[in-house]
């Protein structure tokens, strides 16, 4: 007995030197390649404005002991449990960067990737010794979960999404301890770690656990009652529940009143686009490829082949079959993907699960390579055959490929002639097991060089050169930040439109400068401050970018408390600003500039100024005034900022302060359309003008046919006698199409359409009594808004229309061409609305239906035209990336801004509380009133937030739709407000009763194994 133990011992640890070896190899071969790529693993998206950042501040909270309560660095201020949980706190080994120096934090980045993934291999190494696969099967299906296809992405575009990775192996591992009879502690400890990890992949990997262990208990039939292993599973779980108590129980409060809250279910899908479907078959094996819906399995060849196996011998493993039939049947209904993601969008994320299943398949395979026979060989080749057959087909029946996918698809067939060399030259299993594991890694290598190596995909190219984001992070403002961070009091900022070319921000860099950015991007935002941005019709709203810039609003930005605007030099002058931010000078008068510094591939090429306003709110002050919730409802996003500068809108009781009625001073603009005509086909003469000028009408494009020229040369020779009856028709289609266009739009804007070759049309507003305009802040609204995607229809009638202009032949190839394009890229109702008006550009995207992080369907924008002294004569509108839009209305809206609006917003600073102290965790101050008033804040509103008034406790309630406020009676009172992390004391004690039941749980398993011995 000893002897095997020993034995057992001894194997063990081979396997995992094994495993250790192999990942070493593969990782410096794999990973490698960033060393001549000269990339970090940080992704120029999420990566650098939210994972680098975080990690960033995660370490200054680490060191200075403070991981829970408020920050002020967050946006307006945030809960640092509710909002870093989803990304830092609940992962163990983001604490290793402790250890590691300030100045190389990028490093531990990179480094804490490949902990993880190592990690990933350990877990799955454990569960599958316990199953008692061979040894060679043991490496093989550890070394292809490691480095399976999501892996391999997700570890240089979202790091912390290898935890469900080793985290459902330790899951899988504790189930099968109890059906064995064997003790529940390491299921409670594993799903402890997996419910303090982050609470989207503890719901993922709950289902996922729930699935495996009624699969499980038909495929073994455990000899203890059902009663008995329910109880076991379920004491496990409510253990492990408890222990993760400290950090699950914020979190999930924190979620629920998030923005996600509301999210649409499963974006609107019953089944996927038909395009979706179409890639699927070639997303099984290949990497690199633009992903559809997170679909990414990146499977080795020899996976494939084991699945095939498994689903030949149905009956033998039909519990593991009916797995990975879930996991194939899961991937084609929106709706089960929706569920798995929480009820959100259909991302899937969740497929992350049947990696297990499909290393299992593997091994099963392995272990078995010796007793293939015919029969299994046959299915082996005839399913390669028809996965190579489907993806044929699904490309529109010819192979057009990236060229990374043949290298792939070469590698399957490989694997394929290998195994049957294998059988009928009667290799040895070792034999069999070394050439497979060397096509093995090679695979692995190829799926890695199809996400990393800038010749196979784009992933590489949107990683960041190594460095780039630590000097980036350091030169986000050209050191203007030192300016505002030694202004006296609390004040906000916010990058000016258009800062880094961009009309909204996507970044947190700002949270580690010291600058107070209201700009915050995080997967959890309080749904306070979103009801707020949604309330006064903020355009910039996001789900996880709720403020954003706060579309260079000037009473947002006030309320606020913006007091300071990061503006690019050559903003000075061309760009419009809110109203009442001055420039920025030194004592010499002169504007007081901070040169540009420069980092590699990333800054916008000018220094920075700043813009200052006075008219800046205190983030606390007291309205002496309330505004009637129902009056406030019925008012349209500018008059409702307006209003909330005249009263509190209060939630609580009002007793004792006087209800006041808004009046709008806004007005109305009239205007006309004129749509621009000019780049329309739309007569013969256009249709030779066309030609003339390149096959386009505008006048700045046209090029010569001779390089050698150097003047426009417009006087081409063009013939429209052939084909002459077709271009008429086409012509007229779009005069009637303009006709129609121009009699809906007469009373205003209503719709904007395209011509027949698909090219949306430029529209102008030109203003009636354009004087109105002057000193106001224009606003543009648009209410009612409709999409008329571009259909396969739509883009092959467009493409025949444009050859018919171009005197171009549409032949066959084209034509399928054409539907090829068509199919494989439908339209997803994804579009971009930009206006352009007197110093100023905006506008707004709507994401499409296939977004699975911010989709919501816009029905109503409020656009922010810019502050201006001088009249705004003409806007001009256009739109890219569908057919057409329809509006129910769309209004010119002038704000007037002057001396009365300066002097209601310095009232109000005079009424701030005195002696105002913000600390992260307290806000105290003095407030003094005749009468009462309501204490009016921008602080996001959280029942973590606790008043007192003179030493007693007084109820908050929400002030302004989404911040904190109360009444105050009259008089001088001394106010504080303190804030804890709602459930922190409450996770706190949960986490201590299920250490208590943890420790109970090893002692009984002593107890039972002591007795058993005896």
């Amino acid at each position: 007995m000893m002897i095997r133990g020993e034995n057992k011992m001894k194997s063990s640890k081979r396997g995992y030197a094994q495993y250790t070896l192999a990942f070493i190899v593969l990782t410096l071969v794999l990973y490698g390649i960033f060393i001549l790529t000269g990339k970090s693993f940080i992704w120029q998206g999420d990566g650098l404005a939210q994972h680098y950042p975080i990690l960033v501040r995660f370490y200054e909270w680490l060191h200075q002991g403070s991981l829970t309560g408020w920050s002020w660095a967050l946006g307006l201020g945030a809960d640092k449990v509710t909002t870093f949980s989803y990304y830092v706190l609940g992962d163990p080994f983001a604490y290793l960067i402790y250890f590691v120096p300030k100045a190389h934090l990028e490093m531990g980045y990179n480094l804490l990737v490949l902990v993880r993934l190592y990690f990933s291999g350990l877990a799955f190494l454990l569960f599958a010794r316990q199953r008692s696969f061979r040894p060679g099967s043991q490496l093989l299906g550890t070394l292809a979960y490691t480095f399976t296809g999501f892996s391999l992405y997700v570890s240089i575009r979202h790091p912390f999404f290898l935890l469900p990775m080793i985290l459902f192996p330790l899951l899988a591992y504790g189930i099968d301890r109890v059906y064995a009879g064997k003790s529940w502690v390491p299921l409670a400890a594993f799903a402890g770690l997996a419910l303090v990890g982050n609470f989207y992949f503890a719901y993922i990997l709950a289902i996922g656990s729930l699935v495996y262990a009624l699969l499980r208990y038909f495929a073994v039939r455990p000899a203890l009652k059902v009663p008995t292993l329910i109880g076991r599973l379920a004491t496990a779980g409510v253990i492990g529940l408890l222990l993760a108590g400290i950090l699950f129980v914020p979190s999930v409060l924190g979620v629920l009143n998030s923005t996600r809250a509301t999210a649409n279910f499963a974006n609107g899908y019953v089944l996927y686009p038909f395009s979706y479907y179409l890639r699927l078959s070639n997303a099984v094996l290949t990497t690199g490829n633009p992903m559809s819906f997170w679909v990414n399995l990146g499977l080795a060849g020899l996976t494939f082949l084991s699945i095939l196996y498994t689903l030949r011998h149905f009956r033998q493993y039909r519990w593991l079959n009916i797995g990975l039939l879930l996991v194939m049947g899961g991937t084609l209904v929106p709706a089960v993907a929706a569920i798995m993601n929480g009820g959100t969008t259909p991302s899937q994320r969740w497929l992350l699960l049947g990696s297990l299943g499909f290393s299992l398949a593997l091994m099963t395979f392995c272990d078995h390579l010796g007793d293939l026979t015919r029969q299994d060989l046959t299915t082996l080749l005839w399913g390669t055959v028809g996965l190579l057959v489907a993806v044929w087909a699904a490309n529109g029946f010819i192979y057009n490929n990236h060229p990374h996918d043949f290298v792939m698809y070469g590698l399957l067939l490989l694997t394929v002639m290998v195994i049957l060399i294998a059988q009928i030259d009667h290799w040895t299993r070792p034999k069999t097991l070394g050439i497979l594991l060397g096509l093995l890694s090679l695979n692995i290598v190829a799926n890695g060089y199809g996400y990393f190596s800038p010749d196979s995909g784009g992933a590489s190219q949107q990683l960041t050169p190594r460095g780039v984001a630590t000097k980036f992070q350091k030169n986000y403002y050209d050191g203007a930040q030192k300016t505002v961070k030694r202004q006296k009091g609390f004040g906000r900022s916010v990058l000016s439109n258009q800062y880094y070319y961009a009309n909204e921000a996507k970044t947190n860099m700002g949270m580690n400068l010291g600058t107070h950015d209201i700009m915050s991007y995080f997967s959890i935002e309080n749904g306070a401050v979103g009801a707020f941005s949604q309330a006064v019709d903020n355009s910039q709203f996001k789900m996880n970018k709720p403020i954003n810039q706060a579309d260079s609003r000037t009473t947002l930005s006030n309320l606020l408390g913006v007091r300071d605007i990061f503006a690019r030099t050559n903003q000075r002058g061309k760009q419009a600003f809110p109203y009442g931010y001055k420039v920025v000078k030194r004592a010499n008068g002169k504007v007081l500039t901070y040169k540009d510094q420069p980092v590699h591939n990333f800054g916008n090429n000018y220094g920075t100024i700043l813009y200052r306003s006075k008219n800046a709110l205190p983030l606390a002050y007291l309205q002496t005034r309330v505004l009637d919730h129902r009056q406030f409802d019925r008012l349209d996003g500018t008059d409702r900022e307006q209003a909330l500068t005249t009263g509190a809108l209060f939630d609580g009781a009002t007793t004792g302060v006087p209800t006041t009625r808004y009046r709008s001073t806004n007005r109305e603009i009239g205007y006309t359309v004129v749509a621009d005509d000019s780049t329309v086909v739309d007569s013969l003469g256009k249709v030779a003008l066309y030609r003339q000028r390149g096959n386009q009408l505008n006048p700045d494009l046209a090029t010569t046919t001779e390089a050698s020229l150097r003047q426009k040369n417009q006087d081409r020779s063009v013939s429209i006698r052939s084909d002459k009856a077709r271009l008429k028709r086409l012509a007229k289609q779009n005069r009637t199409l303009l006709a129609k266009n121009r009699q809906a739009n007469l009373a205003g804007l209503t719709a904007m359409v395209s011509d027949n070759q698909n090219q949306p049309i430029t529209y102008k507003l030109e203003t009636q009594r354009s004087q109105r305009t002057a000193k106001t802040e224009l606003y543009l609204e648009l209410t009612g808004i409709d999409v008329q995607r571009l259909s396969v229809q739509d883009k092959y009638r467009g493409q025949a229309t444009t050859n018919a202009f171009q005197n171009q032949a549409f032949t066959g190839i084209q034509r399928l061409n054409v539907l090829r394009r068509a199919l494989w890229n439908q339209n997803d109702g994804a579009y971009t609305f930009n206006v352009t008006s007197f110093h100023n550009f905006t506008g707004y995207s709507q994401l499409g239906q296939t977004n699975l992080s911010d989709y919501q369907q816009k029905q109503r924008v409020l656009l922010n035209l810019g502050y201006s002294r001088k009249p705004r004569k003409t806007i001009k509108l256009t739109f890219k990336g569908v057919k057409g839009l329809t509006f129910k209305s769309a209004r010119l809206i002038a704000v007037p801004l002057g001396s009365a609006y300066t002097q209601r917003m310095q009232q109000l600073k005079r009424q701030k509380l005195q002696g105002l102290r913000v600390r992260n965790n307290q806000v105290t101050g003095t407030a003094t009133a005749q009468r009462a008033t309501v204490l009016t804040t921008s602080i996001p509103y959280s029942s973590g937030w606790h008043l007192t008034v003179d030493g007693r406790s007084v109820p908050t309630a929400k002030v302004n739709v989404g911040f904190v406020g109360a009444r105050l009676p009259a008089g001088t009172h001394a106010v504080k407000l303190t804030y804890q992390t709602p459930g922190l004391r409450l996770g706190m004690g949960l986490s201590v009763l299920g250490i208590l039941g943890l420790i109970g749980g090893l002692v009984l398993t002593k107890r039972a194994k002591n007795t058993k011995d005896e």
